[in-house]
């Protein structure tokens, strides 16, 4: 079998020309030469768990995709080494004294018990009489108070509980609580059952969980109180066997998923009867163990309670009763197992070998992501003083970075630490022990300076907010940046309340409300039709280059996404940069688009492929980062930001019509010398000879030929000072009539359309709002106007 291919994705820029330019780096920039601290590391790594033993999803894809029985994936997991599979016999009846497994529920710890029984019929092992509740409350070490009542309740954690009478006093434990039913196989959950309380969280309310077998309160060996399950063996994996695999695997591939399950309650048994955790009991509830979950749970209050056995677990059980592995002593082996390794088994007891079921299985988090940044590493490991670097040493038994992680060095200027890999992955709770690091350099010094920056983004940017105070802000440091759940292009404001500095606007009431920026970047779109996104997209352009914004960058949108038709958005944008040569597009669709990339999106918790995952948050921030220093590279980044007039209207195209249309052809008349058939009709509309002039100016000129007039078109047509022939009036076309007419729409609170033609009625709308303003009331949309109308507009939600 071959090493699991990971491949790293190139990146790529869409640049002026809609040229897809491939970068050849992905990682950020390594620490440069001149030996700046790192402003952190990402950590990329493979598998959920310790990843010993049997891949909870690597079984399931050999049973469901492989083909492989139950006794075939316990060979793959746990064979060689003289272990085999094999039954239970006599001679292992000390694995279950008295035929009983004792697990220790640890939310009990140091805690009362009480215990309900919905039938009533509750009963204290060795005393007479039933009851519908009954509590054990510590009153020294190993000694009881018990209290029983006739109603099934909960009951109080102090005094005497209402409705509870003292039926022992000082009792020496352990005290015992039984159903008369609860310990048959048979017995229905959760009538028959024992219900234990567990009181109410910051994240539940108070619940009752149901368990077979008879509930214990104990010590432990220093006297601290316990609770224990006591139940069988077979009994107890019920609990366990749908709380590690899901059940309704074993409807998958027409049942071959049974043998994923057959598998789990083998590995299961055989941990948990080579258990011998504590003086009191063999095992307990939580991951520290193995998960289980009891019987069934039901809400304090509640009449209906949820069953958490399965007939499909439980068959899984019952079809391989009595399976255990056993090594070649005939000791029950502990059989550790991993939700997913990562593709390769991590090796100790059981051999370290690459896991093609896992591979297959193409689980979440087979592959991750995070970042620690800098001054996390010197909060955890306060002695190395700054920290520089970061590496990590491997096994050397196959896989991504050389096998699994062994160790971690962290060096600082006043030292280093070294930590093994798995306590690395503690530290800073990471999926798995199997993962390499990269560092993420500050801005080089000897880089380009770059201007202020603009960025405006919707929930998805939002989420990325920590990562790129990290990652990006310190590499750009003038930035501003307004992201929150909800917006959109135009239109569509903030969904909840946000809190300074974020301000409650669409995207082009951001770019409308605050100073011009050298640059700005726009990374929305998913909150926006794209049957009218291309109109917004214009509204944006028109609202940065009335400001003279000299770098546009729009990051498109991940097309995985089902809830519309981005791919169409997407073509809006790049369109849009071929035709501007001030505006970029950052691809995020190509650059996220590869098969095993689905991680780094989430489709649980809002919609559609949207979201990001933990990974994706990581992800996204890092393609930011690159792209950024890839254009600062290119000198695509301006250093300074604009001092130019304020300038709506642009920029001007092709369909686009009115005042300033009129200006520019008759410059164009005059510069370029037009005459007779090739002279320019003054009228106000952006046709095709128009377009046809203009290119034939921009070359004249040495611009790029976009037939386009945008801001540095205008400013080489002598009319960058001449803000007076700026001026949206009645019969203009453009976008910027819309922003026009939403602002209007906001400000005067009425219902105006938004449909970018300067009607006759939109005349009167302007001349009411410079009455307000104590302007002279125009009509018309110069500079004036339009800087207090958008500010206008930016105040109010």
């Amino acid at each position: 079998m071959g090493k699991p291919q990971r491949r790293r994705i190139a990146l790529v820029l869409l640049v002026v020309s809609a040229v897809l330019v491939p970068l050849t780096q992905t990682d950020p920039p390594k620490a440069s030469a001149n030996n700046l601290p790192p402003l952190g590391v990402i950590i990329r790594g493979h598998g959920n768990g310790h990843g010993r033993g049997l891949s909870q999803f690597g079984a399931f894809a050999w049973a469901t995709r492989l083909g492989s029985t139950w006794q075939n994936i316990i060979e793959f997991y746990y064979g060689g080494g003289g272990r085999t599979l094999t039954t239970l016999t006599a001679a292992d009846a000390g694995a279950t004294p008295g035929g009983v497994m004792s697990v220790r529920l640890e939310l009990h710890d140091g805690k009362q018990v009480a215990v309900v029984s919905d039938t009533k019929n509750l009963a204290w092992t060795g005393k007479s009489g039933t009851y519908g509740a009954m509590i054990a409350r510590p009153v020294s070490a190993n000694t009881y108070d018990v209290y029983a009542s006739a109603n099934n309740t909960c009951g109080g954690s102090s005094g005497t509980p209402s409705g509870f009478t003292l039926i022992g006093d000082n009792v020496r434990g352990p005290v015992d609580f039984v159903t008369t039913n609860g310990s048959n196989p048979a017995a229905a959950a959760p009538t028959d059952l024992v219900g234990v309380c567990e009181p109410a969280t910051s994240a539940t309310k108070a619940r009752i969980r149901y368990y077979r077998g008879g509930i214990r309160a104990t010590v432990d060996g220093v006297n601290n109180h316990r609770v224990v399950n006591l139940v069988t063996i077979e009994s107890y994996l019920r609990g366990v066997v749908p709380r590690e695999s899901p059940a309704g695997w074993g409807d998958a591939a027409g049942g071959l998923g049974m043998h994923a399950l057959r598998a789990q309650a083998v590995a299961a048994r055989s941990y948990s009867l080579s258990e011998a955790r504590y003086s009191y009991a063999k095992t307990c509830d939580t991951q520290n163990c193995q998960v289980y979950g009891g019987a069934a749970l039901r809400t304090v209050g509640s009449s209906s309670s949820s069953v958490l056995e399965d007939s499909r677990t439980d068959r899984a059980i019952a079809e391989t009763a009595g399976y255990v592995v056993k090594d070649s002593r005939n000791t029950i082996s502990r059989t550790e197992f991993t939700s997913s390794n990562g593709g390769r088994t991590a090796g100790g007891t059981f051999p370290a070998k690459i896991d093609n079921g896992d591979i297959t299985a193409d689980a979440a988090l087979q592959n991750w992501t995070r970042f620690i940044s800098a001054a996390e590493l010197q909060k955890m490991y306060p002695s190395i003083g700054v920290f520089l670097n970061l590496t990590t040493a491997h096994d050397g038994l196959g896989g991504d970075f050389n096998g699994y992680t062994t160790s971690v060095t962290i060096t600082g200027t006043a030292g280093s630490v070294t930590r093994t890999g798995w306590n690395f992955r503690g530290d800073f709770d990471l999926f798995a022990p199997w993962y390499a690091a990269t560092p993420v350099a500050p801005a080089d010094p000897a880089a380009a300076p770059v201007g202020s920056i603009l960025f405006i983004g919707d929930s998805v940017s939002e989420s990325i907010a920590t990562e790129f105070n990290n990652m990006v802000t310190p590499a750009f440091p003038s930035m501003t940046y307004q992201a929150c759940a909800g917006r959109g292009m135009a239109g569509a404001d903030c969904l909840f309340t946000v809190a300074a500095p974020q301000i409650d606007l669409d995207g082009v009431g951001i770019a409308n409300a605050l100073p011009a920026p050298a640059i700005a970047i726009v990374a929305l779109g998913y909150n926006d039709d794209p049957n009218t996104f291309e109109a917004e997209v214009h509204q944006m352009l028109s609202a940065l280059s009335s400001k003279a914004v000299q770098r546009i960058i729009f990051v498109n949108m991940s097309t995985r996404a089902t809830s519309r038709n981005y791919a169409r958005s997407n073509q809006i944008l790049a369109n849009v940069a071929a035709t501007n040569p001030t505006v970029t597009v950052l691809d995020w669709n190509a650059a996220s688009s590869a098969q095993p990339q689905w991680r780094w999106f989430d489709n649980s918790s809002l919609c559609c492929w949207v979201h990001l995952s933990n990974s994706g948050q990581v992800e996204f921030t890092q393609f930011l980062r690159t792209q950024l220093d890839a254009l600062r590279a290119q000198g695509l980044l301006p250093t300074t930001a604009p001092t130019a007039a304020l300038i709506p209207g642009l920029p001007l195209a092709e369909k686009h019509r009115g005042a300033m249309v009129v200006s520019v052809q008759k410059k164009l008349n005059a510069v370029m010398n037009l005459k007779g058939s090739k002279r320019l009709a003054t009228d106000g509309d952006f046709g095709k000879g128009t377009v046809k002039a203009v290119k034939a100016f921009q070359a004249s000129v040495s611009l790029p030929q976009t037939g386009t007039v945008d801001r540095t078109t205008w400013d080489a047509m002598g009319l960058a000072t001449r803000s007076d022939l700026a001026v949206l009036r009645v019969g203009s076309r453009h976008p910027a009539v819309s922003s026009v007419q939403r602002a209007l729409a906001k400000v005067l609170r009425k219902k105006i359309p938004t449909t970018g033609l300067f009607s006759s009625s939109l005349v009167q709308d302007v001349k009411l709002y410079q009455k307000r303003a104590g302007f002279k009331q125009s009509g018309r949309v110069g500079p004036q106007t339009w800087a207090s109308l958008m500010l206008a507009a930016a105040s109010l939600k």
